[in-house]
């Protein structure tokens, strides 16, 4: 990081106040980043109002947080999140990310904690704890919880006892058992499942070439989705994939896929399209672009959902501080454009604060999210505020 972006990282109060103003242009935000519909009375219900925590020794003072304007509007705002967080004794800034994240959202999903091999390590191992923390955590604020995945053909998410010498028929009782018993333990808990992850090829938008491919065949999709309504017949049920928000090869297939899957009775109630923003180096899809692949795959009957939000910008133009106001606006007209059509429904994060995301891990130090380090609203959170005001 450069001493420039460090500095960034401290934006001050008074520099988020004159960001905010110019995106709510005439309307304003009063002082304490109060929002006005230019009547001088705040946009949203008054039982929504709420306190919002201090969490740092500079408090943000906001009259009203993402979740309020979300559900009064009927929308799920979520984020992915580490149950090594919520944990003081794991992590220094436990409290501030309870207190944030209970504060802004009610839509939560376990980051990777869920997954096959951290979940259902050995064939007869499971590792229940930290989701039954997440869990407990979503129940004791108010939150719905998604769970998060069950078939992904990723390598270091399949269990080291699942291998190609597995005999077909005992891979896929081994599979049904799995997605049996993880649903039906949070059956009454969860309100939706990722019930399979990034199945298409990005290159071919023909299905991915994985171990489940290889072992179960074409209709693997399909199995797991009846596995899961057979275990939970109320969850909602998503295929969940990224690079297919706009138009594009990717988005055609999986367009085919889930088109087939309804055409054959299978069970599958929406798609969550992950929107990792940046991972393209031609760009961002242009919000339009997105709209029409929400409108095509609502025909189809489909509920549609971003499952995965995040916005890099480290290889972006310009200073820190551009950047970051290039961020706010694709957040803000992605987010806007989508809750725009009807159909779609909800918004996850892949986490709130750039103290922690898995971006710096797999790509390099960025600043991708909501929150700055210090737990602080960024431009971007303000740009998501507008696209919640605007619906």
């Amino acid at each position: 990081m450069t001493e420039t972006e460090s500095k960034g990282k401290g934006t001050t109060r008074r520099d988020f106040l004159k960001i905010a103003a110019a995106i709510a242009g005439a309307a304003g935000f009063a002082a304490g980043y109060g929002l006005r519909d230019g009547t001088g009375h705040p946009p949203w219900s008054p039982e929504l109002i709420t306190t919002v925590t201090q969490t740092t020794t500079e408090p943000l003072n906001c009259s009203a947080s993402l979740r309020a304007i979300a559900q009064e509007r009927g929308f799920q705002i979520g984020s992915a999140v580490d149950a090594l967080c919520l944990d003081s004794q794991h992590y220094g800034n436990a409290q501030i990310y309870a207190n944030t994240l209970a504060r802004e959202f009610n839509y939560v999903t376990p980051e990777y904690q869920m997954q096959w091999r951290e979940v259902h390590p050995g064939l007869n191992d499971w590792n229940f704890a930290l989701v039954d923390d997440i869990a407990d955590f979503a129940t004791d604020h108010q939150m719905k919880l998604k769970g998060h995945t069950l078939i992904w053909g990723y390598g270091s998410a399949i269990p080291l006892y699942l291998t190609s010498t597995t005999p077909n028929d005992e891979f896929r009782q081994i599979v049904e058992n799995h997605v049996k018993t993880l649903v039906g333990r949070y059956k009454g808990k969860i309100h939706a499942w990722n019930v399979v992850n990034e199945a298409v090829d990005h290159n071919s938008s023909e299905l991915r070439k994985t171990l489940f491919l290889e072992k179960m065949g074409d209709g693997y999709i399909a199995e797991a989705f009846h596995m899961a309504r057979e275990a939970d017949s109320d969850a909602v049920l998503l295929y969940n994939d990224y690079g297919a928000e706009g138009s594009g090869k990717k988005s055609d297939g999986v367009y085919r896929l889930v088109k087939k899957l309804v055409s054959d009775g299978v069970p599958i109630d929406g798609v969550g399209l992950q929107m990792h923003v940046g991972m393209d180096p031609t760009g961002y899809p242009e919000p339009e672009e997105i709209a029409r692949n929400i409108r095509r795959l609502v025909a189809l009957g489909l509920r549609v959902e971003i499952s995965e939000m995040d916005v890099q910008i480290r290889n972006l133009p310009g200073s820190f501080q551009e950047r970051l106001e290039t961020q706010r606006k694709i957040y803000h007209d992605i987010i806007a454009a989508c809750f725009k059509e009807k159909g779609f429904r909800d918004v996850t994060f892949w986490g709130f604060s750039d103290a922690d995301s898995w971006i710096d891990t797999f790509f390099g130090s960025d600043d991708p999210l909501l929150f700055d380090d210090k737990f602080q609203p960024k431009p971007a959170y303000w740009g998501v505020m507008q696209a919640l005001l605007d619906q």
